[in-house]
Formats: C-alpha cells, sequence, structure tokens
C-alpha cells in the first residue's frame, strides 16, 4: 500500500490560553520532524479547508475542548450538513461534507479534542491543560505509528484499548476488555 497521506489540522486560538491546545499540538509535532506528515493551523476551519482534506487519506484535527472527559476524546466523524448562515467558521463534519460534495473525495476524518480549562486572553496554557496536551500527544504518536488501522471502521477501540486503561469495561463484577468488533 501506499504510503498514508496524513493531515494534523491543529484550530484554536493562541492569544485565548487553553483555546490554544490544537495549535500548540501542531507546533509540538513540527519540533518531532515526521516525514510525510503535513501540519496546518488555523483559528477556525472554513470552507477552502475542504480543498486540503480532499488531498488527504487521512485527517486528524485538534482542537481544545471546554467541557467533556479528559484527558481528550478521540472520535471519527462522518461528513455532515453542519453549518449554519455563515461560512467563516465550520466543524470538521462540515468541512468533510464539502470536501466531498466539492472534490467527490472521503478521507477520514478523526477529531482529538483536548480538554482545556481556561479560555481568557493570555497566551500560557493552564497547567491542567499542558498535562492533557501531553497524554494526547503521547496518544498520537502511537496512533501516527500505524495510521492504516484508522482507515478502518473498528480502529478506534482497538487503539483505545491499547493505550488507554479506560477502555476496560466492567462487567457482573469483573473487568473485561472491548474485543475490536465489540
Amino acid at each position: 500500500m501506499p504510503e498514508t497521506k496524513i493531515l494534523v489540522y491543529g484550530v484554536g486560538n493562541p492569544g485565548r490560553q487553553d483555546d490554544s491546545l490544537g495549535p500548540t499540538l501542531v507546533a509540538r509535532l513540527e519540533k518531532k520532524k515526521i516525514p510525510g506528515l503535513r501540519l496546518e493551523a488555523d483559528y477556525q476551519l472554513q470552507v477552502e479547508d475542504s480543498l486540503l482534506f480532499s488531498e488527504q487519506d487521512l485527517v486528524i484535527v485538534a482542537d481544545a475542548l471546554r467541557t467533556g472527559p479528559r484527558p481528550f476524546i478521540f472520535q471519527k466523524i462522518k461528513p455532515a450538513r453542519d453549518f449554519t448562515f455563515s461560512t467563516h467558521s465550520l466543524s470538521p463534519a462540515a468541512v468533510a461534507f464539502f470536501c466531498r460534495r466539492l472534490y467527490n473525495k472521503a478521507p477520514a476524518v478523526y477529531v482529538l479534542g483536548i480538554r482545556g480549562y481556561e479560555f481568557q486572553p493570555g497566551e500560557k496554557l493552564s497547567q491542567k491543560a499542558r498535562k492533557n496536551l501531553g497524554q494526547a500527544l503521547a496518544f498520537l504518536l502511537e496512533i501516527l505509528k500505524r495510521p492504516a488501522s484508522l482507515l478502518k471502521s473498528s480502529a478506534i477501540m482497538e487503539n483505545m484499548a491499547e493505550l488507554r486503561p479506560e477502555s476496560i469495561r466492567r462487567k457482573n463484577g469483573k473487568s473485561k476488555k472491548r474485543s475490536p468488533g465489540a
């Protein structure tokens, strides 16, 4: 199989503390100098990004989460007509929709949402967000070692089970690992 074309796209505002988690992740990946990995960062996703998505096999959009699980979430998204009257800011699902509609391409698109806590004006990440970023980066580096597995629908469960102990379920008082097909 030819080399997988991968884009990691960090979304967020570097001037609003933890909102910069996406671009900060991209900056840390740049220092790793991973061959063949395309890295981009911007304040928000726009319609024009659908062309960039169309040139990839795999897209991972990294962004800050205001609420939700910590340290991060990682989930595959489906293209969706998820936009309002304005096209100045779109969700990853909407950009994937335009990618399919305009270019007849459907890369696998995942969201890496990193839990943030402070979103006031300022350039420093909160201590909790830095910790979450470190864990998200370690997870992503493992994922990037075998990107082809993300092109399969069950890959997220397999990767999460290998890397995160929270994937162990309790059923009838016994621990049970989730099987790849579950």
